[in-house]
């Protein structure tokens, strides 16, 4: 049965998550990879008869300028957008690249400028979604192309499909936006959705613009329930092959979970969106992205996969733990290795502890891992791998992470007689203790590092590029790595001690 853990794209047998290959997902919001966990897109019509008029007004920081801002849809995949800026201005720029998206700018097309009596300021293009103009203009117009998107910039971008779309407000407004103040004109049957609720009047007020996203579309289906306090609200697009409220108790079940993990309570409203993909991905069944507090999962429905519903559970374990990790804390600077490797391996053991998986699944996902890590050179640390993320391939910011959270796991359960583990370290991490503002690697590091043995291993296998030998290492935890055939299997050690038995049963082993 193909399953995923998270963002990995793996394959394998009933009950257990190896991993074949680790694409690039993004920062801080989020991320994505191709998954063996739902298919392509249909493809759609490319005729689209819809207007669609986006009323913003938001506060620029070129003198606080308040504008505002119309996008409307005539016909397919395209946006037109005039704005009325009060403030004059002669540069305008646009969001080019994100998580791996690249070229998103070239996507603006047709771009005025005009003053106060109505003159053509104007304007010439000095670079990718770069304009300046001769004179001062207060107020601009321009087209988005949205249609195309190319499967690798799903789900980063805008887009727009026959009967539904994901509007984020980041590639559609200039960049210096501080707030938002939206409002939607929506064609007949069209409804839209947000982590946002709309005041009285129907705007959506936006603090933060670059984490904001729309899904906009006919025959959009939520469920809202409250879950220990926290707001969770659940939107369905097209038809699966499972009930909504299925999926539903399995979100639910998961933010009960990341909240005993933690033990902070998310603020506002968190949505998760479960949409069909509006192209082709190839190879990949689903990609997903979780930015700011909304989880954005797109899927094929028509797409040939056994149980679904587990699958869908398997996703949830990783795209919901990136609502608090890092979308919660407050760090800076690169950590990609905590937030996608760590979170990787949290997510593998909530699978486990929420019966998605067994325990020889786990060790078969571990050793899928590992089968991966060792395909790839390691020369860089983790901090140094998380840095050239975008620039390189990658993925040992995901398969080397998650097997560091694997190790020092063991380490600090043996060390403790299993009545410690990596997940005693996130409620520490939420507990206040971390400064807001601070750099992430080293508030993280010097957290894992709170003992003698934790301070070796992090400078060992995080800030230095020490190599992982699973076949050297797991034997002192009661467990044994094979790596003599096509793949490597990992398995419990015969002549377990007593100690090793308390280690291994703390992780979910049943003899």
């Amino acid at each position: 049965m193909p399953v995923t853990i998270g963002c990995v794209r793996v394959r394998g047998p009933r009950n257990c998550i190896p991993v074949n290959k680790f694409p690039a997902k993004a920062q801080r919001r989020k991320a994505s990879f191709p998954l063996r966990l739902c298919a392509f897109a249909r493809n759609f019509p490319k005729t689209l008869g819809l207007l669609v008029v986006f009323m913003c007004t938001f506060v620029s920081t070129q003198g606080k300028a308040t504008t505002r801002v119309k996008i409307s849809i005539p016909a397919a995949g395209q946006i037109k957008v005039e704005a009325e800026k009060l403030s004059p201005a002669r540069s305008w720029s646009f969001r080019n690249a994100y998580a791996g998206a690249l070229g998103i700018a070239e996507r603006v097309e047709e771009f005025r400028a005009f003053g106060d009596s109505g003159q053509d300021a104007l304007v010439k293009k000095s670079a990718a979604g770069e304009y300046q103009s001769e004179l001062d203009a207060t107020r601009i117009s321009y087209t988005v192309q949205l249609a195309n998107s190319r499967p690798t910039d799903i789900p980063h971008v805008s887009w727009l499909a026959e009967d539904r779309g994901l509007l984020m407000l980041a590639d559609l407004v200039p960049v210096g936006v501080q707030s938002v103040s939206a409002e939607f004109e929506l064609p007949a049957g069209w409804t839209v959705e947000s982590s946002v609720t709309p005041d009285t009047n129907g705007r959506y007020e936006v603090g933060m613009p670059d984490k904001a996203v729309f899904l906009v579309g006919r025959s959009l289906r939520k469920a809202s329930k409250s879950v220990s306090g926290m707001m969770l609200e659940t939107v369905f697009n097209g038809t699966w092959r499972f009930k909504d409220e299925e999926a539903v108790d399995a979100a639910t079940a998961v933010m009960e979970k990341y909240l005993a993990l933690t033990g902070f309570k998310l603020p506002g409203k968190s949505v998760i969106m479960f949409v069909p993909t509006p192209v082709s991905l190839g190879t990949s069944i689903w990609k997903a992205e979780t930015r700011g507090s909304t989880v954005v999962v797109l899927m094929d429905p028509a797409a040939r996969v056994e149980r679904w519903l587990g699958q869908v559970r398997v996703l949830l374990t990783h795209e919901m733990l990136h609502l608090w990790v890092p979308n919660a804390l407050k760090l800076e600077g690169d950590y990609d290795w905590f937030f996608e490797g760590f979170t990787l391996y949290t997510a593998l053991r909530t699978a486990l502890d929420l019966k998605i998986i067994d325990f020889k699944g786990y060790l078969t996902t571990l050793a899928g891992v590992y089968d991966a890590y060792i395909s790839h050179p390691d020369t860089r640390s983790l901090i140094d791998e998380s840095e050239r993320r975008w620039s390189s391939e990658g993925s040992q910011v995901y398969v080397k992470g998650m097997l560091v959270a694997f190790l020092y796991d063991l380490m600090v359960r043996k060390d403790s007689g299993g009545r410690t583990t990596l997940a005693n370290y996130y409620r520490e991490l939420f507990s206040g203790g971390v400064a807001d503002g601070a750099d992430g690697n080293e508030a993280i590091i010097r957290l894992l590092g709170s003992s003698p043995a934790g301070v070796e291993f992090t400078k060992s296998y995080i800030e230095t590029n020490k190599e992982i030998r699973l076949e050297q290492l797991l034997p002192a935890y009661g467990l044994q790595l094979d790596a003599s055939g096509k793949s490597s299997q990992l398995r419990v050690s015969s002549g377990l001690s007593e100690d090793q038995k308390q280690l291994l049963r703390s992780l979910g082993y049943r003899n």
